[in-house]
């Protein structure tokens, strides 16, 4: 009846089976808990502490700090990261999609992204360099006190 089943799942549905109904839910919950710590993990490893993020941002603000580089290289720079993000956050959510039908734990982190790259693209518009600078900054600062472990707890409290 399924075939891609080794024989530890198939130990595990059998004593799954044999629980009251009771004990059943504790084990649910606990597969919940279990699967929320490992989803934020992978929130902070794929996403939040992804290497081409920081330095994408950090070559931005640089970027809006040379004289010769124009606009539209700043934008198409700022657009490419929000795709990135956007991509990363996507792809960890699609993997957890069964294990969560309530809200899930990303709200600060994707309030960190929206806000941000909102902001800049903003600050693009005015085509002010000094305005870009100051959001990118804003966004670099706010993603790293996200990667703190304070940005860790409160992500886990919300």
């Amino acid at each position: 009846m399924f075939p891609d089943l080794n024989s530890q799942e198939i130990q595990l549905l059998t004593s799954f089976n044999m629980l009251t109904p009771e004990n059943k839910r504790e084990v649910l919950d606990y597969l919940k808990y279990v699967s929320g710590k490992q989803y934020r993990s992978e929130i902070y490893s794929q996403v939040l502490n992804n290497p081409l993020l920081h330095n994408g941002l950090m070559q931005a603000l640089r970027m809006c700090e040379r004289e010769d580089t124009g606009l539209e290289e700043i934008n198409h720079k700022i657009s490419q990261l929000k795709y990135m993000y956007y991509n990363l956050l996507e792809k960890t959510n699609n993997k957890y999609e069964e294990s969560f039908q309530e809200s899930r734990v990303d709200d600060l982190v994707k309030d960190w992204a929206c806000i941000g790259f909102e902001n800049v693209l903003d600050a693009v518009h005015s085509r002010r360099k000094d305005v870009m600078a100051r959001e990118l900054e804003e966004m670099i600062e706010g993603l790293i006190k996200l990667t703190k472990k304070d940005g860790k707890r409160r992500i886990i409290a919300v």
